[in-house]
Parts: structure tokens; C-alpha cells; sequence
């Protein structure tokens, strides 16, 4: 049953994401967005609709029965529309002009090109890692989960069949409450939603599955980045990833690092922001790729507290704009100057 969800995950996923592009920009959809970004898309899709449904099912006291069946109803509606937006896409893509058609199977050739032997070195090396990382989160046990109460939320949920009812650590109704900025978090939600479904183990789908999942997303995110950085040479983008993978590792040595939650807490609001959401979304600032930036930033008040929905994410974008802005500005007395020169020696 793993197995199953892991095999649906992914394509429901990148046909959601397809159709998200599209519909963002259908004009440069194929152009300038690649398939991690389909895939990423799609999984904060997903996220979205799971926030959505713990919403409705939070505010009106119902059960976690009730948030599945709606998740899965919402679920549905959103892939018959994907279904209807690909057909579409297709459509646009067949009517498009000739000159369109020939540049992007011109770009598709180039990225069809054989690899180089250190390409494929660099390659193989990366996937082991990666393959490694894969084997320790599901074969082991070695869970970090001080500050964290995931996996007693979830069973909470799935024995009392309601959302915040008891206290997950005592199995008694709460004294004092719960904060709300807390409640409003879908990841808990989400996960006793598909144990519940699927009828798989809490434990192996928060401990294993889950960290799988959010590793592969981590790696898509660095892709995305590596394209940008390395754009015109392939191996140094693959040779990035290595990299990447080789931190990892290093920084499996404590709390707070992003490798020491992806192999030890992956099914963590903090460790998706950190690993995925963030590298994520420096990729698409340095692309260019505005109109997606809202996707993770929205992703990021579904899955972690933040300060009035204002979280790293923004702080980032804001950064950005203003280093871009002071750049500019800076350039632009540059060329000022220069003009300023030529017209005094004229």
C-alpha cells in the first residue's frame, strides 16, 4: 500500500502541476518551466487542497472521516480540471505557430543530447547518494522527535476520528485550548486523512513515506536552482547536485540543519520549508518566474506557524526585490557616469 500511494502520488502531482503552469502562464509553460517545476507545483497543490478541507472540516467540528471524504472530493474536481486544462494545453501547443513548435523541439533535442563520461560519472554519483538517503529514512528508525509531536497528533486524530479533541500526549480533552495559528496547520490532518484512506500505519507513512517524499521534492527544488546557476553547463549542474546530496550528509550532525531533517524529520513543516520551499523559491526568483511565487508562500502559512501568514518565504521574496533594486539602481549611476564622461572628452 506504500508502494501504491508513492506510485499515485507523483503523476497526480505533475498532472495537477501541468495544469497549474498553464493556467499561470500558458504562453511559457513549456518554454521556460521543466518538470520539477510541474512536480512541485503539484505537490503544493495538493498541500493547498488539504488545507482547504482541514478548513472546512475544522471550523464546522466535524470529523476526520468528514475531512477525507472532502479532500478526496476536492481532490477529484481539481484532476478532472487538470484533465481538462492538459487537453487544452495540447490543443494550444498544436495550433501554435510553427516558429514556437521548432524552438521548443530545438530545446528538447539540446537537452536529449548524449551525456558526457563525466557527466554520467557525476550522474552516478549523485544517485547513489540519493539512493543511500533513501535507504536509511526507510530502513531505520532514528527519528529525531524532541520538539515534535507529529506522529501523536495523527494517531490522536485517527483514534478519536476528530481534529484537536484530546491532548495527543495524554489522551485527555485539552485544559487550556490550543492555539489556533497551530490548528489551522494541515500536515497533521493530511497524514491521518491518508493513513485513514489507505489504511496504512501512521508510523510508516509519517516516519518513511512522508521523508521520502519531502527528500525527492528537496531534490527537485535544487534542479530547479542548478538550471539557473549552471544553465550552460550541464555537468557543473549535476556536479551541484552532488554537491548538495554531500551536505547533506554533512549536516546530518544536529538539529536545524536541512540534512539532518530531511534524514531524520522529513515529515516536518520546518524541514519542507527549509529543504524544499526555500531553494525553491530562489530558483524561481532568479528565473524570473513571478507568477509562481505566491504557490510557496501560501504552502509555507499551510504547514508552519508564521507571523500572520508572513513567513521565510516572504522575507526571502522581499530580499530579493530589494538587492535587485539597489543593483539597478547602482548600474544605473554607472551608466549615467559613463555618459556623463563621453559627452565632457566630446
Amino acid at each position: 500500500m506504500i508502494a501504491l500511494i508513492a506510485v499515485i502520488c507523483f503523476p497526480l502531482a505533475c498532472l495537477l502541476g501541468n495544469a497549474l503552469i498553464f493556467v499561470a502562464d500558458a504562453k511559457r509553460c513549456h518554454s521556460e518551466y521543466f518538470w520539477e517545476d510541474r512536480l512541485l507545483a503539484g505537490i503544493f497543490v495538493m498541500i493547498g487542497l488539504a488545507e482547504g478541507a482541514h478548513l472546512a472540516a475544522l471550523v464546522r467540528g466535524r470529523s476526520l472521516l468528514a475531512f477525507s471524504k472532502t479532500y478526496m472530493l476536492l481532490l477529484a474536481i481539481f484532476v478532472a480540471l487538470s484533465v481538462v486544462l492538459t487537453i487544452v494545453d495540447f490543443l494550444w501547443r498544436k495550433r501554435g505557430s510553427a516558429k514556437k513548435i521548432e524552438a521548443e523541439e530545438a530545446r528538447k533535442e539540446e537537452a536529449r543530447k548524449g551525456l558526457e563520461k563525466k557527466e554520467i560519472a557525476a550522474l552516478v554519483a549523485f544517485l547513489v547518494l540519493v539512493l543511500l538517503q533513501i535507504g536509511l529514512i526507510v530502513a531505520r528508525s532514528a527519528v529525531f522527535l524532541e520538539y515534535d509531536i507529529t506522529l501523536e497528533t495523527v494517531v490522536s486524530f485517527i483514534k478519536t476520528n476528530a481534529l484537536y479533541s484530546v491532548d495527543p500526549l495524554t489522551g485527555l480533552p485539552y485544559a487550556q485550548g490550543m492555539p489556533m495559528r497551530l490548528k489551522i496547520l494541515c500536515l497533521p490532518t493530511l497524514y491521518a486523512g491518508v493513513s485513514q484512506v489507505f489504511g496504512v500505519s501512521p508510523q510508516a507513512l509519517v516516519w518513511h513515506l512522508v521523508p521520502v517524499i519531502t527528500l525527492i521534492a528537496a531534490y527537485l527544488a535544487y534542479v530547479s536552482l542548478a538550471r539557473v546557476l549552471f544553465s550552460k553547463n550541464r555537468f557543473y549542474a549535476i556536479s551541484f547536485l552532488v554537491v548538495a546530496a554531500l551536505v547533506f550528509f554533512v549536516g546530518d550532525y544536529g538539529y536545524g540543519m536541512d540534512g539532518f531533517g530531511l534524514l531524520h524529520g522529513g515529515f516536518q513543516g520546518t524541514t519542507i520549508r527549509g529543504a524544499v520551499l526555500m531553494p525553491y523559491l530562489l530558483g524561481l526568483c532568479l528565473r524570473r518566474k513571478f507568477r509562481l511565487l505566491l504557490l510557496p508562500v501560501l504552502v509555507e502559512a499551510c504547514i508552519v506557524w508564521t507571523l500572520y501568514g508572513l513567513g521565510m518565504g516572504v522575507a526571502l521574496i522581499v530580499c530579493f526585490f530589494v538587492i535587485a533594486f539597489v543593483r539597478k539602481r547602482i548600474l544605473d549611476r554607472k551608466a549615467d557616469g559613463k555618459e556623463g564622461t563621453t559627452w565632457a572628452n566630446s
